[in-house]
């Protein structure tokens, strides 16, 4: 996004905000100004294959989002399914990685060595987000990593977002499972890296175009989407 965009997007006073004559603010003013709200809320009528939606995935150091952290983003922006733009970073934490993370994810500590904390890496995340509706496999796990991590920084999150999982589960009832495993096995799809972010970001935009495609073709605005969205 260049700089002369964010001149008229609310990421400008938000993320970076104008500076304050101190001299003629009180103290509880400061601390109101301690916390500031961030949201996208879609109109129920946005034709959602004509909005711009970012597919996203985190990796983090665990599974609890309050003691957690993240430790991997990945992201890819798609309008009417057509990729038009794409966000990868590893995150730098203070944490050490557990032997079944990194087993897992195959991330290792010596790979976020040098990489940017998540101080860097949110404000830029949130302006490649901004505009768009969000969406992720199991989006409650990953919704509450970023609003918390939002939070850590002054930010209350409120964004509309809704989860291919639920969406799956709707529509593709008679799966066994209706894991992101079990979808790329359904549909014949293959991972570039599985466990790692930007790898599972790629079949879940190729998830859920065919599910929109053919099992929730009539789903067409945000109001269709409310029974998969998470509040």
């Amino acid at each position: 996004m260049t700089t002369s965009l964010l001149k008229h997007s609310m990421f400008q006073d938000v993320l970076f905000p104008p500076e304050r004559d101190k001299s003629n603010t009180t103290s509880s003013n400061d601390n109101w100004a301690l916390r500031r709200s961030l949201r996208y809320n879609a109109h129920p009528a946005l034709r959602f294959r004509d909005a711009a939606i970012v597919v996203f995935d985190f990796e983090t150091t665990g599974l609890d989002s309050q003691y957690d952290r993240i430790i991997e983003v990945g992201a890819q922006k798609i309008v009417n399914f057509e990729v038009v733009d794409e966000f990868s970073s590893f995150v730098q934490v203070k944490d050490r990685l557990s032997p079944v993370v990194t087993q897992l994810t195959g991330i290792t500590e010596k790979m976020l060595e040098g990489e940017p904390p998540i101080e860097e890496i949110l404000p830029k995340f949130l302006k490649f987000i901004d505009g768009s509706l969000l969406v992720a496999h199991n989006a409650s796990f990953d919704m509450s990593f970023l609003k918390a991590e939002a939070y850590r920084l002054g930010l209350d999150l409120d964004w509309s977002a809704f989860c291919s999982l639920k969406l799956a589960r709707q529509f593709l009832p008679d799966l066994e499972s209706r894991s992101l495993d079990a979808l790329a096995e359904y549909y014949g799809l293959s991972f570039e890296a599985r466990h790692r972010s930007i790898g599972d970001v790629k079949v879940t935009v190729s998830v859920i175009e065919q599910i929109f495609q053919h099992e929730a073709a009539s789903l067409r605005t945000w109001s269709d989407l409310q029974d998969f969205a998470i509040l």
